[in-house]
């Protein structure tokens, strides 16, 4: 999958437009991402890229990059 195209599913779970998202971004810094967005992501992970995670997993994302590089 490319590049862009996750960041369009990461986008689509934290409900953000995909050009305000950026490799280096923490994302912590966006309010975007809490429960809800974490849920969502780790359903996205599981339906478009056949990946299962545990929350310990995503709990361990620091930046943008970080999660687009999980859905490898």
């Amino acid at each position: 999958m490319e590049s862009t195209a996750k960041l369009e599913l990461l986008a689509e779970a934290m409900d953000v437009d995909a050009e305000s998202l950026h490799m280096e971004d923490l994302l912590s810094g966006f309010s975007e991402w809490d429960s809800l967005a974490t849920l969502s992501y780790m359903s996205l992970l599981m339906a478009k890229c056949k990946k299962r995670v545990t929350p310990q997993d995503v709990r361990k994302l620091i930046t943008v990059g970080d999660a687009l590089a999980l859905m490898e």
